[in-house]
């Protein structure tokens, strides 16, 4: 079974061919289907290690935990209406967080 974290550099480089507009919510969902599919819960892990950052609430998804390192004054329902700019930011904030998470593993 292939793990997330084998292939993070390979998803985050060729993000295009996984989602059709490259939008952080694709990448988003994309990631948990990866992970559902990989059975290891990476992304549960992942959402337990945001959560005890303290930069967003608790009770957020970890897709919502990303925004809040992003820029905290974002809100979940701003994603629909984020900019390419704002997209790529949101993405690559993603995938730093998750290398960073999966190195204290």
């Amino acid at each position: 079974m292939v793990k997330l974290q084998e292939k993070l550099d390979i998803l985050e480089r060729c993000v295009g061919m996984y989602t059709m507009t490259q939008s952080f919510s694709e990448v988003c969902a994309f990631l948990d289907g990866f992970d559902m599919c990989s059975e290891t819960s990476t992304m549960r892990g992942f959402r337990a290690w945001l959560a005890g950052r303290g930069k967003g609430g608790k009770e957020l998804t970890w897709w919502g935990l990303v925004l809040c390192e992003v820029d905290p004054a974002l809100k979940v329902s701003d994603v629909h209406s984020f900019s390419p700019v704002q997209n790529q930011e949101a993405i690559s904030t993603l995938f730093s967080l998750l290398r960073d998470y999966l190195r204290t593993q």
